[in-house]
């Protein structure tokens, strides 16, 4: 008898999950992010035309990135088409902060800037000579983008945030900034355009770098393509780069690696993989230690 309740309340709890779901419409809108469920017209293969963009598997739709794909389900007898718009959630502070980080580097154009607040900006907004700057400088560009930020040395006591607003804190040093975030529950291990990406090094120190992702790419599977912009960097400079991140790697010092040298496309991006601390003669390898959401 029971078991014969326990098979109807399945039967049922199907029927229900079923009803749920939606019919396939020829057109649909997404956020980059999103993925949906629906309830097929029948049962086949999908193709899209930009998989970069948004794809299908079986009754789902994802979405990648801002542009549009066309979907086609096939089964050898029909097809049905659908179109897919993908937006960027991306908040408009969020983009500003993004070009003026890209501005910064086009204006820096690479040159080695010192450490005093007379020849650098960032340290002159930080208010703090001779310091490792590549923490103010991705503070310099929320700030002047009107993203609100912490007061310093509050990254102690920093407590979650009620919503997904865009926010950070005003803090340069590494170390202060990843338990910020921990502290405000905004630590992902998915890149999205405007987080800061905390670096570490194997054997050596946990937090040694941070920069701001300009984009990602979804490439399946916890593989993304990350491009960055980051200060005091390679000579004390502003450089932009592209790499892959495993955010399913086993060993999470081990989730850095090379786009292959064919997809090295951007001009002005340099195409490194695990780059390197240098220290007392020995070479520490880098990895992707937290990635820290500025909104959500």
């Amino acid at each position: 008898m029971m078991k014969r309740i326990l098979c109807s309340l399945l039967v049922l709890c199907s029927l229900f999950s079923c009803a749920l779901a939606e019919p396939l419409p020829d057109s649909l809108s997404l956020r980059a992010g999103e993925s949906l469920s629906f309830s097929l017209p029948f049962s086949g293969s999908w193709d899209s035309d930009a998989p970069d963009v948004a794809y299908a598997e079986g009754d789902t739709v994802h979405a990648l990135q801002e542009g549009w794909a066309q979907l086609v389900l096939m089964n050898g007898e029909s097809e049905f088409v659908v179109d897919v718009e993908v937006t960027d959630p991306v908040p408009q502070a969020i983009r500003d902060a993004i070009a003026i980080a890209l501005q910064e580097w086009d204006e820096v154009n690479e040159k080695r800037l010192d450490k005093t607040k007379k020849g650098n900006k960032y340290i002159k907004w930080w208010g703090y000579e001779n310091i490792g700057w590549c923490g103010a400088f991705v503070g310099y560009c929320l700030d002047t983008a009107g993203v609100p930020l912490e007061p310093s040395d509050n990254w102690r006591k920093v407590k979650p945030l009620p919503d997904g607003r865009p926010y950070s804190l005003r803090e340069a040093g590494v170390p202060k900034l990843r338990t910020g975030f921990t502290n405000m529950e905004r630590i992902t291990d998915v890149p999205r355009p405007g987080y800061l990406i905390i670096f570490g090094a194997k054997n050596y120190y946990a937090d040694v770098h941070v920069g701001m992702i300009t984009h990602a790419v979804d490439m399946g599977n916890g593989l993304y393509q990350i491009f960055t912009v980051e200060g005091n960097i390679g000579g004390s400079t502003v450089k932009r780069f592209s790499f892959l991140y495993d955010s399913k790697a086993e060993d999470i010092k081990t989730n850095m690696s090379y786009l292959p040298q064919e997809e090295w496309t951007e001009e002005g991006v340099h195409y490194e993989g695990p780059r390197q601390t240098k220290s007392d003669g020995k070479k520490y390898n880098w990895y992707v230690q937290a990635i820290c959401q500025t909104w959500q």
